[in-house]
Parts: structure tokens; sequence; C-alpha cells
């Protein structure tokens, strides 16, 4: 599609560049439900609808390359880490891998042909994690059900849990004993990991 000559479309697209660097930073420092205005901006950036268009498409950016953290997984295993900490009310969590070692793809296979999550066989992409998140989780909108496949990232169940049988000197440990805790963050952590190749996409490649 060719661009569209309105310099507007140009700076709204940069605004988005902002909250996303923004919402991961404080992601970074802790407060990580800014994943969901990460995915509504990675919405409004990169997602087409037969009532709305997206800036990439305004702009005539569809053809773009894209950095992609894949390792060659298939699942989110590509994206993400386990870090785990005994002395926390949440001992296991899941870590964006962040780093700066892509690989380059078609934007088209980036957000809705390589998968991030696999469930029941079936593959999710950047874009259906994005969607869940802001349309449905609170990115944008409040749903009254999520997908079970989203339910189920969320859940971290398909992950290494901890069965805790440990004593603190006399303390109250900080999470439950004798059942598995599993990380509960991992929708979160994705769709960090997404903004981190978003953003080095961005700079290596000058969007306007």
């Amino acid at each position: 599609m060719s661009k569209t000559n309105d310099p507007r479309f140009a700076e709204k697209f940069r605004e988005q560049l902002r909250f996303i660097a923004r919402s991961a930073d404080l992601y970074d420092r802790g407060a990580e439900d800014e994943a969901l205005r990460l995915a509504t901006s990675l919405r409004v950036v990169l997602h087409d609808t037969r009532a709305s268009t997206s800036l990439f498409k305004h702009l005539g950016l569809t053809n773009s390359r894209m950095c992609s953290s894949a390792r060659g997984y298939g699942n989110w295993q590509d994206f993400l880490s386990e870090e785990i900490n005994l002395n926390s009310s949440e001992p296991i969590r899941m870590r964006p891998l962040l780093g700066r070692q892509f690989v380059e793809i078609p934007l088209a296979r980036w957000w809705s042909g390589d998968p991030v999550f696999v469930y029941r066989s079936t593959d999710y992409t950047r874009r259906l994690v994005c969607l869940s998140a802001a349309n449905k989780d609170g990115g944008a909108h409040v749903d009254s059900e999520l997908e079970e496949y989203y339910e189920t990232l969320a859940a971290g169940q398909y992950m290494v849990g901890i069965t805790g049988s440990l004593e603190y000197g006399g303390q109250p440990p900080p999470f439950p004993q004798g059942v598995t805790i599993y990380p509960r963050n991992a929708h979160l952590a994705l769709i960090r990991q997404f903004a981190h190749e978003f953003l080095c996409s961005a700079e290596r490649y000058n969007w306007p």
C-alpha cells in the first residue's frame, strides 16, 4: 500500500513509540501490568481490520523487516526465562529475555505467522496474544471471558512449578508450602519481549 501523505500519521506513530518505550521502562521497574498498555499500542500500530487502518499501513511500512528473538523452539521458550526467588511471595516468575541477538523476518511473519505459544496443538502468534490482552484483558477493554489459551498462558501450569517444603528459621514462609506454584505472568512477559523486539526494529530500520 502506498504511503499516506499526512504528517499527522508520522507524529502519531512517534507518539506510540514513546508510549511503548515509557511502558517498557515502567515494566522493567516492576509495573508488569504495563504490558497491557504495550499490547494496546502494538495493536494501534500494527493491527488492521475492516473498520480501522493501522499506522503501519498509513505510513506504507507493511513490507518492513522485524527483529525476532526466536531461537528455534517455536514456543514461549524463544522469548522467556524463569527466575526463582525462594524468599518471595511469588517464588517463580517469567522474565523477558530482552537482549540484542535477533534474526530478521518479514513483518507479516513476525506479527501473525510465527508461533509464540502452542496450546492443544494450535499455534498462537504475537498478534493473537496482543489482541487478547488489549481487547479482553484490560488494555483497552475488559471482556467477561478470556480465551482458553490466554487463561492457560497466564496460569503458567505448563511451565516449571515450585512445591515448597522449606523452613524459614521459625518465620512464616513467604509463599504457601506443600502446593505447587506456577509463574502467572508469562502473558505479560511475552508482550514485554514483543515490545523490545519492536523498539529494536524501529531503531534498526529508522522508521519515521
